[in-house]
């Protein structure tokens, strides 16, 4: 019975894996408030499928334009196929911790990307400038907030030939 859970697990992880690569938008994610989250938003599977939790308070603290942006990253999350991979390599946490990092920097790459195409600059300097004031010092999962901010900041320069703040 356990090899057949296990067997099943596997193909749906597969199957959802090869889902997560095709996506193009952010249909079929759904975004559920949740009052104690510890973070802004996580991105995750749960029985049903993809799924955003996002603190509502701390959404409304950060801002609206903040907001968008760290939706626009676990968006990204999903649509990089991120979770998956999360899933799929639980059970080593060396290498969970690169994959992770490698995945934070892709995600706030993503929504950079995803602005930059809306013509959005005011949302990625929002979500920058919140990374900037937040000055937390990183985890095994991200880089030090202001190291982030500098990023996001240098990618736009690369996709727009213009400084992020002028």
């Amino acid at each position: 019975m356990k090899k057949l859970i296990l067997a099943i697990t596997i193909l749906l992880l597969l199957a959802t894996s090869v889902k997560a690569q095709i996506w193009t938008t952010p249909q079929g994610v759904r975004e559920i408030p949740i009052a104690n989250l510890s973070d802004l938003a996580i991105a995750s599977f749960d029985q049903i499928g993809p799924v955003i939790y996002f603190n509502p308070a701390g959404m409304q603290q950060v801002g609206p334009l903040a907001a968008a942006f760290c939706m626009a990253h676990e968006y990204g999350h999903h649509n990089l196929g991120h979770i998956i991979q999360r899933l799929w390599n639980a059970n080593n946490p060396y290498v969970q911790a690169w994959l992770n990092q490698n995945m934070e920097n892709d995600a706030d790459a993503y929504a950079v990307s995803y602005w930059v195409s809306q013509g959005n600059k005011a949302v990625i300097q929002a979500g920058a400038t919140m990374m900037w004031i937040s000055n937390n010092i990183g985890d095994q999962t991200h880089l030090p907030s202001r190291i982030r901010a500098n990023n996001i900041a240098n990618l736009f320069f690369q996709l727009t030939g213009t400084p992020l703040y002028q």
